[in-house]
């Protein structure tokens, strides 16, 4: 138990309510953190009014901790509008509207008031931080709101902070919750051997007895399964049983960890199940960031790895947010669907989200190859590749299971450039979805009937189509895929991934 918990319990129970009110409005966050809410939440309900009203930090806590009792203990709310109000106490008013706000779903906003907060900026004193904490909250509070913001690069930048303030020992979960976000944005999108490097930091941080402690053993498990590249499948199963309701507010990077590493044990289809159950549960329906991308971006990201790109579009349409899993997948979708200059336009002028993010570079670096091959630039394409090679960017698993699929041409080309980047040979002559046909909606639609076996007029009666317009569709189909028959487009699609 730390030293606060236990004078605040024992105030509490000689009712010495003087020294209850001293203690939480001088330690609000070692209160808050280290005594469990409920017991927290009775203890604010148990004050006299009149000592609470005589304390703006107490009543501030109490409004934060206890909203359903606050009001007769803080007049009303009045405190927010009170003109004599300390300017450190409208800051906590800030933060707490910034965190429904994001709870809420509106990420931009809140992060667009915490950012501006004096404690983000100001210098970090290397002894004693006489905050006792809050800054070490604020700062917490902006670094993860950046990262739900997909801002990864400055989430990390706000996290190194978070482990530069000297903090009291009974607070040190907020160097573990730094440690284990940093290895979670490495681990996806940034350095590899420094989210390994963050991940022994935070199992030698020592535990508190802060209740926050059990709620990070799931992002650390993540975390864990997210680096094992020797046991794909067992990875993948670890990440399956965690399940999304124990990653609380990091559930969108959740799913980007299953995605990853469902495409590495080949349990796709049941990262597909996931999302789609989640979806149906109401996750991804609201928000301005990735609480309401990702699942979208990671259904269309499935369905351009099955060749469906109408269908990769059509998961696209709903989502706002220009964050980097979003652009690479809409890229990508792009390039299939035949617009590989525009692709090539949104990449570089993605540079500053990818910008000090080992692996998004090499992402964005490959995307780039690829769209200038697909439209003709060989010389644009060697040139994206060569900058791989300039940067000592050696492709990881995953990506190299996802080039595969998509565009194996393109790894040849690696391998005959830079080989070095490539962990293993490159089998030539293999055909991937960037190298098939793009179909319509429609075609694939038609495509869907024939493998189930109907005529040209029951597909024509359910597609709520004529006869002639369907075989319009058929004809189309037949001379993408290069058959003449519906066995054999059935065939062809079923191999090369359509259906």
């Amino acid at each position: 138990m730390s030293d606060i918990a236990r004078r605040i319990r024992d105030a509490e129970a000689a009712g010495d309510h003087a020294s209850v009110v001293h203690l939480l409005a001088t330690r609000p966050v070692e209160a808050w953190f280290t005594l469990p809410v409920e017991e927290l939440t009775g203890i604010l309900l148990g004050l006299p009014a009149e000592a609470v009203r005589g304390s703006a930090e107490v009543a501030l806590v109490a409004r934060m901790l206890a909203p359903e009792g606050a009001d007769a203990i803080t007049e009303d709310r009045a405190l927010s509008r009170s003109p004599n109000l300390p300017a450190h106490l409208r800051r906590w008013l800030v933060v707490t509207g910034a965190w429904h706000d994001r709870l809420n779903g509106d990420v931009a906003r809140a992060y667009e008031v915490l950012i501006r907060l004096p404690e983000i900026e100001a210098a970090i004193p290397s002894v004693l931080d006489p905050t006792n904490g809050v800054r070490s909250l604020f700062l917490t509070e902006a670094a993860l709101t950046a990262l739900l913001l997909g801002r990864f690069a400055e989430a990390l930048a706000l996290f190194g902070r978070v482990l530069r303030v000297p903090t009291p020992s009974s607070l040190r979960f907020f160097l573990r919750v730094a440690h284990l976000r940093s290895a979670m944005i490495h681990a996806l999108y940034g350095d590899p051997a420094a989210a390994r490097a963050h991940l022994v930091e935070a199992r030698r941080t020592p535990r508190t007895s802060s209740w926050m402690e059990p709620q990070l053993d799931p992002e650390q498990a993540l975390v864990e399964a997210l680096l094992d590249d020797e046991d794909p499948a067992g990875s993948f199963a670890r990440i399956l049983q965690l399940t999304y309701g124990p990653m609380g507010e990091l559930w969108p990077l959740y799913l980007l960890a299953l995605q990853r590493r469902g495409v590495l044990a080949d349990r796709r289809v049941e990262v597909k199940a996931r999302i789609e159950a989640l979806m149906a549960a109401g996750l991804g329906t609201r928000g301005s960031a990735l609480n309401s991308s990702v699942p979208h971006v990671l259904l269309a990201f499935e369905s351009l790895l099955n060749g469906n790109v109408p269908g990769a579009r059509r998961h696209l349409r709903t989502v706002q947010d220009r964050s980097w899993p979003t652009v690479i997948v809409s890229c990508m979708v792009g390039i299939a669907g035949g617009a590989p200059k525009s692709a090539i336009r949104e990449l570089r002028a993605a540079r500053p989200l990818t910008e000090g993010l080992r692996q998004a570079e090499r992402h964005r670096s490959l995307m780039l190859g690829l769209a200038h091959y697909l439209s003709g630039d060989t010389a644009a394409a060697r040139a994206a590749v060569d900058e791989l090679g300039e940067l000592n960017r050696r492709s990881g698993p995953h990506e190299l299971a996802v080039m595969r699929i998509l565009a194996p041409r393109l790894l040849e080309l690696v391998a005959e450039r830079i080989p070095d980047l490539l962990p293993e040979v490159v089998s030539p002559g293999s055909r991937g979805v960037f190298d098939m046909p793009s179909l319509t909606e429609s075609e694939l639609a038609v495509l869907a009937r024939l493998a189930l076996g109907e005529t040209r007029e029951q597909i024509a009666k359910a597609l709520f189509r004529s006869p002639n317009t369907v075989k319009s569709h058929q004809t189309s189909l037949y001379r993408k895929l290069g058959v003449s028959a519906a066995a054999d487009a059935v065939r062809l699609a079923t191999k090369a991934g359509y259906l």
